[in-house]
C-alpha cells in the first residue's frame, strides 16, 4: 500500500509542476526547463495547483478504498 501512496504523490507532485506549462511547445520548454514548482502559466493558477487528472486520480482512489471496505 505505501508503494500506491508513494504512486499518487508523485503524480500529484509531477502534475502541479506540470499545470504553468501545459500545452507549451518542447522548444519553449527547453528554453525554460520545469526545475521546481512554478505559478500562473498557462491556467494562471498559484504554484503547487494540480490539475483535474490527480483530482480524478483522488475520487478514483477514494472510490476503490470505499469499494474495498
Amino acid at each position: 500500500m505505501k508503494k500506491v501512496y508513494d504512486g499518487i504523490i508523485g503524480l500529484a507532485i509531477g502534475d502541479a509542476m506540470g499545470v504553468p506549462f501545459e500545452f507549451k511547445s518542447r522548444q519553449e520548454i527547453v528554453k525554460n526547463p520545469i526545475v521546481t514548482m512554478a505559478g500562473y502559466g498557462t491556467h494562471n493558477q498559484p504554484k503547487g495547483t494540480w490539475s483535474d487528472d490527480t483530482s480524478l486520480t483522488l475520487a478514483l482512489m477514494d472510490s476503490i478504498t470505499e469499494k474495498s471496505k
